[in-house]
């Protein structure tokens, strides 16, 4: 990555894990371009409400009471880690097997309906195309056409079909 733009380093400190940043805003006197550092930092930590912290922790409260709700039930059931990994796995299979199997019945609907439009489509080419080779043909009872003018055309008309 070149930095030769401001945009390219906001670019830069912003593909920069934490600990980076973290590391670059306790020295920012030292590094190179504080302003851009400070400006990360703020973006990344920017300091919460005090609603919004209670609200946060609030959150992390329920999850982990169901969690450890969770783990209860399964020591109760003298369920492993790994039978209720392979449950919800298996559970997440059958689902994308589901959804798998709706969108390839919608894509048969589509195909069908796209194949009678097609059908109708190319009827309709070979009939005009037809027409085409009995005109020419007329065209050469005429002696308008040459044996071999007819030929040409006919060739032309028949690799349309």
């Amino acid at each position: 990555m070149n930095l030769k733009s401001e945009k390219s380093i906001k670019e830069y400190l912003k593909t920069l894990p934490d600990d980076t940043v973290i590391k670059y805003y306790s020295d920012v006197e030292f590094t190179p371009f504080p302003v851009l550092i400070i400006e990360e930092y703020t973006r990344r930590f920017k300091q919460k409400s005090k609603n919004e912290l209670v609200k946060d922790l609030k959150i992390q409260a329920n999850l982990a009471k169901k969690k450890t709700s969770e783990l209860g039930k399964m020591a109760k059931n003298h369920k492993l880690v790994d039978d209720v990994t392979r449950e919800k796995s298996e559970e997440i299979i059958r689902h994308a097997k589901k959804k798998g199997f709706e969108i390839s019945q919608r894509i048969v609907k589509k195909s069908t309906r796209l194949k009678s439009k097609l059908n109708k489509k190319s009827s309709a080419k070979i009939a005009q195309n037809l027409e085409l080779l009995e005109k020419l043909g007329q065209l050469k009872k005429a002696g308008i056409l040459t044996t071999q003018e007819f030929q040409e055309k006919k060739k032309k008309i028949l690799s349309k079909i």
